[in-house]
């Protein structure tokens, strides 16, 4: 399954640290791996094990105490904070965990926020598959206040796949969409992943959603658990 070519994603020693003395918390501690193109990872692990965290550090939201990621090669975080985030915007597509919907637009408008801003063409057959396959349909013209947090997450699943960018970072995909959607949902990342070669990290309790990835990355306590 997938299309395993070159490197995409590199941590290098990565660490995030906080707090200092007694009160010090290793929430990533010295991460080691890479991600080819192409692939399905999922990062596992018990809450509070790091992965949101390690998902934010690799997409150039959080900057490291230590440790390099590279992207296609480039050191995110040797960059200037506005080149970061236009390279980061081109590159990565976020579904995050609180949504981040904007409550004046829109769902549809929430949806296409992203490639307004890239200036990028809308691909008006893809809106339509996505709000079909997210039951979005009907919902379009609502604002993110009149649907329910599954709603609201669903929006944001479509937001990041309508860039169509080469990575997707998730965090609890399919968190509070219900067991049924959640299954549509990662075959229909499994045939993006197919047609289009992107690379997604899927950050998941859900262990029938990491079982449909090429990989799974455990984390315990802030590091990679091996085997």
């Amino acid at each position: 399954m997938g299309n395993l070519e070159k490197e995409v994603i590199r941590a290098e020693r990565l660490s995030k640290y906080y707090g200092d003395g007694e009160a010090l918390v290793k929430s990533v501690d010295h991460v080691d791996f890479s991600i080819n193109k192409g692939e399905i990872t999922a990062i596992v692990g018990k809450s509070g094990s790091g992965k949101t965290t390690l998902l934010h550090m690799l997409g150039g939201l959080e900057t490291p105490t230590q440790g390099k990621v590279l992207v296609d090669g480039v050191s995110l975080y040797d960059l200037r904070d506005s080149r970061r985030t236009k390279f980061r915007r081109e590159k990565i597509g976020f579904i995050f965990q609180k949504f981040q919907l904007v409550p004046e637009m829109t769902i549809r408008q929430n949806i296409r926020f992203p490639l307004d801003v890239a200036g990028k063409t809308l691909d008006l057959q893809l809106e339509e598959e996505l709000a079909e396959l997210l039951d979005l349909k009907d919902r379009m013209g609502f604002y993110p206040h009149q649907l329910s947090g599954g709603g609201q997450q669903r929006a944001a699943i479509a937001r990041a796949l309508l860039m169509r960018p080469e990575i997707i970072l998730a965090d609890e995909p399919t968190g509070n969409i219900g067991e049924a959607a959640g299954r549509e949902l990662l075959d229909f990342i499994r045939r993006s992943n197919e047609r289009y070669k992107q690379t997604f990290v899927i950050v998941t309790h859900d262990m029938s959603a990491a079982a449909s990835a090429h990989r799974m990355i455990h984390l315990r306590d802030g590091r990679i658990e091996e085997g």
